[in-house]
């Protein structure tokens, strides 16, 4: 007969930060603290392992740019073709994102990998283009294992952030300008069966005398 173990022997004793992750009481409601515990550390090494994902990504994506670069001044096209080709599990944004914070801070940070599972990919950005001493705020924010924002950083840096009128104003007038590049078309085209239509009939016709002729009467 095989002995009963307690469920503090079948469970691997889990120490150090994973402890410190908080989770909902609501999803842990009825298990016992080693049950805990494990969860604690499964979701510690899962976010560690994507931080260290991230940063690694950062300087694969950095060299590479570098490699296709070569010595030109601005980035060429097949750059630009692979950041939106969806080979790596990256869009566009985040790309360029990555590269901008491997320059600016990731490449030179002391943190360990693992800390920056605190941190968004824009939010890394940020702090790339930010000055020395911010990075270290900010650094010293992330190993008290606190979550780093972009709107952080923003205040941090004295940036403001776009207030919804001016990002609603900006996509408004995007729609405007859509339209009347539509209408242009849509007008050449008209203007272009009309032609065809005198041409047809071999019907002169210029804006210059449909002019004067208006002005006669």
């Amino acid at each position: 007969m095989i002995a009963e173990m307690a469920l503090s022997d079948l469970v691997p004793v889990v120490k150090g930060p994973a402890l410190e992750i908080e989770i909902d009481p609501g999803i842990t409601e009825g298990l016992e603290a080693p049950q805990v515990a494990k969860m604690q550390d499964t979701i510690y090494k899962i976010k560690s392992g994507n931080a260290r994902f991230i940063v690694e990504s950062a300087f694969l994506l950095h060299e590479l740019r570098n490699a296709i670069k070569g010595s030109k001044k601005n980035d060429p096209r097949q750059w630009s073709k692979f950041k939106s080709s969806n080979l790596v599990p990256f869009n566009k944004r985040e790309i360029t994102d990555l590269v901008a914070g491997w320059e600016g801070w990731l490449s030179h940070s002391q943190l360990p990998p693992e800390k920056f599972n605190l941190v968004g990919i824009r939010t890394i950005q940020k702090i790339g283009a930010a000055s020395a001493g911010i990075q270290k705020e900010v650094e010293a924010q992330l190993m008290k294992n606190a979550r780093v924002t972009e709107k952080y950083v923003r205040e941090l840096t004295g940036e403001k952030a776009k207030s919804t009128r001016a990002r609603r104003t900006s996509a408004s007038q995007s729609m405007t300008i859509a339209k009347a590049k539509r209408r242009i078309i849509e007008l050449e085209n008209e203007n272009k069966q009309l032609r065809n239509l005198l041409d047809k009939y071999k019907i002169e016709y210029s804006l210059t005398s449909a002019l004067k002729k208006k002005a006669k009467v």
